[in-house]
C-alpha cells in the first residue's frame, strides 16, 4: 500500500458510518483564532523551510531523512576517530 491510498475497510456493510476522529480531536479550531502562545512559538519558525518540506512527496521526505541520517553517521565516525576511540 502507498502512503497517499487509504487502507481498505474490513466490514463492506460500513460504508455510511462516519469517518472516525484522528487523535481523538473531532473538529478544529477556526482558521482566524488567536492564541498568544502560539503566536510566541510561530515567530522563532522558519515557516518557508517547513513549505518547502511540504512540497517533497512522502519518498523525497524519506530520502531527505535518510540522507541526513548518513551524513549524522559521518559526524560520529569523525568524532569517534578524533578522540582516538576508533583506533
Amino acid at each position: 500500500m502507498e502512503l497517499h491510498e487509504r487502507p481498505a475497510r474490513l466490514v463492506s456493510e460500513d460504508k455510511d458510518l462516519p469517518e472516525p476522529p484522528r487523535c481523538g480531536v473531532t473538529e478544529l479550531a477556526p482558521a482566524d483564532v488567536f492564541d498568544p502562545v502560539v503566536e510566541v512559538y510561530k515567530r522563532d519558525i522558519d515557516r518557508t523551510l517547513l513549505r518547502a518540506n511540504l512540497k517533497l512527496t512522502p519518498a523525497e521526505r524519506a530520502r531527505k531523512f535518510e540522507d541526513f541520517m548518513g551524513f549524522l553517521g559521518e559526524i560520529r565516525r569523525a568524532g569517534r576517530k578524533m578522540s582516538g576511540e576508533g583506533r
